[in-house]
């Protein structure tokens, strides 16, 4: 890009051609963008596409193509050898222009934002990255219908996401034929979408394309786009353009300060030098862009904020309300709802108008809540709000409405139901209609006046006759002060008035305003080619006084401009304005210009009548006029008329051949006035002719017109009973949600009784160990309250010693594995604690369990079991002999010293174990499975065995029961091990 001599910024090697472009007068004002798609193995298809085009065809042509780097091909000087239009490599931030060609640079991807070429680096520089979908996404959203993707010959199947994306914004698409392309991947891709309008050749393509572009359906003359040659301009088109395609919202009609200072925050906050820096960053971190359009969604807002205006409105609505029929529904819709707060303010006032109301049935209550942010709406929903909003509402009204919860406020089921919170876009989505109350407070203060002109008539169109809007203080309704009623001028409440038919004809269902704003009121402003201001001067003194008087009108006779005087020519009489030529033209010219243009219609061709005589100020003139069709593109159905005054008529003062004289000028005006009167007839007749066939066309269409009516209505009845049939499938609905309301609040009554008449003291902790729930039982292990739910569990002081526990559920939640400890609290009683990981009904891991069992007395019996051990043990290693003791299972539970010596055993070995296994394992012996007998009478057996690590040993082994009553179910049994030399020692 370079700098030309009147300041405007082109291409460098295009500065002629774009002086030239400047000077056409007749370059479409709006035009299509071609985006052509394809690998680099479609070079020849290009090639055999652009020989076929025109050079003044009118587009704009963009190829993305998939190119190396590293081979450093010249596409664009290539491709200009097989095309008669130039070709250049795209620059970021190019405005597109029509009968040009751009080529994408390699190793970048390319989008568009109102008309301008935007470039970024490769997402995938490493690997096959979609930039033919990119772009064409890009250019869908931008161009809508002017859009136009053509998807050649390549490998993958990149395009095919675009080809779906400008079919959905109606624009077109071409594919080549698979069977023509060498490698047909990318076109098969493409077909398989069912989304392709035209599968041709390469060379039928152009042919094709200019056909269905040159349709006057799509013919839209808008103007030129300005060129804004501020540098951050550029970028923050970028980023408006990574907000549309990351979030789906455009917000090019919001306030470019309320954006430029969220942006430049976003950027210091991240300590970023620049704008070009700040696009490169959210596309490297795609969660900034949802930080930013957050960010961009202003939602501060408060109950009754405001007081004295909702005082106001309050009176207002009440009057209004209080007169409406007993069928009638309160319909109220609140625009830019935020978190919800003036949504339950406005529903507050309604509920205590109904408070008033003696009628019965109540009347039914609609409230549409909407905002763009689906997370307030989401807030909004939930209907908790912080402790802090008693300072927003009154005492009687926050005991009435509210109910308090943990640390806030919940709004009351009764208020809550009144309410429809929906996820809505002022810009794009339908309004709500037929409202009594209409609030938008503090929105459209960060919208464009562009934008504010297109919301008033739809806001209008939504209410009611005698319907009120509410706005905020630094708003109004602007230009349409005729279609509303001042109700208080410093709140900005205002009623809608009956009729005002010039908003409803700007009513434009559905809008898209930026599309409307951009083909209609932008536009490259070129800067005209500096002229000599002589020749500037000199034409327009030749223009002002001495072209002829000359009109400009259409077919049906209506003026669109006038040069020089005309006062001669045309009368305007009191009144209605009318710009009609045969209307206002002078009564002796009437009959014979509308024969001249009628007969220039017919015939396309100059008509011209001579020697008219006109009366003006007193004196005959005789004039000529003509009428011409003209041909120009931009003056198209257009005709000029131009008058020649040859000035009064001469009267002859001589007396000879007077007679003479008289008789022969009578004759001729009399054959004149007959031919004109002929002309006339004739034209009438022609006319009269026209309007009957017209007549009887007219009336077949209303015709036709009554039978689709006819069937129109009965296909309303229809849908009508399907409405009636879906009413009462969703009251049926209804109907099955409130059940399990119902059956959800005894299950929460339920829960809530068996956790407070448990025993177990339990809490139930989030991911990050915010408490959710506990029962009364834990107020003897943490001191916690009520207003503690919410809180980390680590900020709350407990009653027993483990340091640990924090770190041991953080373990639990990140192992899914449950662990059981005792823990003792100051006052020296004992607990069993139980941490479980949270699992919900879909086994998603939502935090931890921890439940405390109280085991004070079972560590009692612990302590003294475990006294009662030792002493045996002290008796067991008093003994002279080797023994042990078994309990009623059969398992070692004392053992001697003696015993451990004689069989080179350690204790923690056979403590705990099963004796019986002992002998069979270890000792390898089944000589002892007579010892124990079932009436557990004492027995006694000679054992003599060659022990495996300690020879051969010859026992005596005795065992004996205590106690020794069969009837007891818990016993232990001692045996001894007596070396006896022989069975006689005993």
């Amino acid at each position: 890009m370079k700098k030309s001599n009147n300041g405007k910024y082109v291409e460098g090697e295009m500065t002629e051609l774009n002086v030239a472009d400047i000077e056409r007068n007749n370059e479409p004002k709006f035009f299509p963008i071609i985006a052509m798609g394809g690998s680099a193995g479609s070079f020849s298809s290009f090639e055999q596409f652009f020989l076929h085009v025109p050079a003044r065809c009118g587009y704009a042509f963009v190829v993305i193509m998939h190119m190396d780097p590293a081979q450093n091909m010249d596409v664009a000087g290539l491709l200009q050898q097989s095309c008669s239009m130039p070709v250049v490599e795209a620059q970021d931030g190019v405005k597109l222009s029509p009968d040009h060609v751009y080529i994408i640079p390699p190793d970048a991807d390319m989008g568009i934002h109102n008309g301008q070429l935007l470039l970024f680096k490769a997402s995938r520089p490493k690997g096959a990255h979609m930039s033919i979908d990119y772009f064409m996404q890009s250019l869908a959203e931008d161009q809508w219908n002017y859009a136009v993707g053509i998807i050649f010959s390549g490998m993958g199947a990149d395009g095919e996401t675009g080809i779906r994306m400008i079919k959905e914004k109606l624009g077109m698409t071409m594919v080549q034929l698979p069977e023509t392309a060498e490698y047909p991947s990318m076109p098969a891709a493409a077909l398989a979408t069912g989304m392709a309008d035209y599968i041709l050749p390469v060379e039928e393509m152009p042919g094709k394309l200019i056909q269905y572009l040159s349709h006057p359906v799509l013919k839209v003359i808008g103007a030129d786009e300005l060129i804004n040659e501020r540098n951050n301009l550029t970028h923050l088109n970028k980023i408006l353009l990574l907000l549309r395609s990351h979030t789906g919202h455009d917000f090019t009609l919001y306030k470019k300060n309320t954006i430029t200072r969220r942006v430049e925050r976003r950027i210091a906050y991240h300590q970023l030098p620049d704008y070009i820096h700040y696009v490169n960053f959210l596309r490297e971190n795609p969660q900034e862009i949802e930080v930013l359009f957050k960010e961009l969604l202003i939602g501060v807002t408060k109950f009754f904020r405001d007081e004295p205006a909702f005082d106001v409105v309050k009176d207002q609505l009440y009057a209004k309300l209080s007169v409406k029929g007993k069928s009638d529904p309160i319909r109220i819709w609140i625009a830019g709802c935020s978190t919800g707060e003036e949504a339950y303010s406005i529903a507050i006032l309604v509920s205590e108008f109904l408070s008033t109301v003696k009628t019965s049935p109540l009347p039914k209550v609609q409230i549409f809540a909407t905002d763009l942010d689906p997370n307030a709406i989401e807030h909004a929903r939930s209907g908790f709000y912080f402790s802090n909003i008693v300072s927003e509402i009154s005492e009687e009204r926050l005991e009435r409405f509210f109910s308090q919860k943990n640390n806030g406020y919940v709004v009351k089921k009764e208020v809550r139901e009144m309410i429809v919170f929906a996820q809505h876009n002022l810009i794009k989505d339908a309004p709500f209609t037929r409202l009594d109350l209409l609030c938008c407070r503090n929105v459209m203060i960060y919208l464009t006046a562009d934008l504010q002109k297109k919301l008033m008539p739809i806001f209008h169109y939504s209410l009611n006759i005698g319907g009120m809007l509410f706005l905020g203080p630094a708003e109004s309704v602007g230009i349409y002060n005729d279609a509303f009623l001042v109700l208080d001028s410093k709140w900005k409440l205002y009623e809608r008035k009956n009729g005002a038919p010039a908003t409803a004809k700007l009513i434009d269902f559905p809008f898209n305003i930026t599309n409307q704003i951009d083909k209609n009121n932008k536009g490259i402003e070129h800067k005209p080619v500096s002229k000599s201001l002589l020749a500037e001067r000199f034409h327009k003194v030749l223009l002002e006084n001495y072209s002829p008087a000359s009109l400009l009108v259409d077919e049906k006779g209506e003026i669109s401009y006038i040069n020089g005087t005309v006062e001669k020519y045309l009368k305007f009489s009191s009144g209605e304005a009318s710009m009609n030529i045969h209307k206002v033209v002078i009564e002796e010219l009437r009959y014979v210009l509308g024969n001249a243009l009628h007969q220039c219609a017919l015939k396309k061709n100059i008509v011209t009548y001579t020697g008219l005589k006109i009366m003006h100020n007193g004196i005959v003139h005789l004039i000529d006029f003509t009428v011409d069709y003209l041909n120009d593109m931009q003056l198209h159905n257009l005709y000029i008329l131009v008058f020649f005054d040859r000035g009064p008529v001469k009267k002859r003062k001589s007396i000879i051949g007077i007679t003479n004289l008289k008789h022969g000028t009578v004759v001729d005006e009399l054959e004149k006035e007959l031919v004109y009167t002929k002309q006339q007839l004739h034209t009438t007749i022609e006319q009269m002719e026209t309007s009957l066939e017209e007549l009887k066309s007219t009336n077949e269409e209303l015709q036709s017109t009554n039978e689709e009516l006819q069937s129109t209505n009965e296909e309303a009845l229809t849908t009508k009973e399907e409405m009636q049939s879906l009413n009462e499938e969703l009251m049926t609905i209804n109907l099955q949600y409130q059940n399990k309301a119902e059956e959800l609040t005894r299950m929460n009554n339920d829960m809530k009784n068996l956790l407070d008449n448990t025993d177990i003291g339990t809490i139930f902790l989030d991911n990050s160990l915010n408490i959710l729930r506990f029962t009364p039982q834990v107020n003897k292990l943490f001191n916690v309250i009520g207003s503690d739910i919410g809180r980390s569990i680590t900020h709350i002081a407990s009653n027993f010693d483990y340091p640990a526990i924090e770190n041991t559920i953080l373990e639990v939640i990140e192992r899914l594995n449950g662990k059981e400890l005792e823990v003792k609290t100051r006052n020296n009683e004992w607990y069993n604690l139980k941490i479980m990981p949270y699992r919900t009904m879909d086994n998603f891991i939502s935090g931890a369990v921890l439940t405390f069992t109280k085991i004070t007395p079972v560590k009692a019996l612990e302590s003294k079991f475990s006294s009662l051990l030792g002493y045996i043990q002290y008796a067991v290693d008093d003994l002279k002999e080797a023994a042990v003791i078994l309990d009623h299972e059969g398992k070692i539970i004392v053992v001697n010293r003696l015993f451990l010596v004689m069989f080179r055993l350690r204790e923690d070995e056979i403590k705990e174990q099963f004796f019986m296994e002992i002998v069979h394992t270890q000792w390898n012996t089944n000589k002892l499975n007579d010892l124990f007998h079932k009436d557990r009478s004492p027995a006694e057996i000679y054992f003599q065995h060659n022990f495996q690590g300690v020879g051969l040993k010859k026992l005596l082994i005795a065992v004996n029961y205590i106690p020794r009553d069969i009837s007891a179910e818990h016993y232990v049994s001692v045996i001894t091990f007596i070396e006896k030399e022989c069975e006689q020692e005993k």
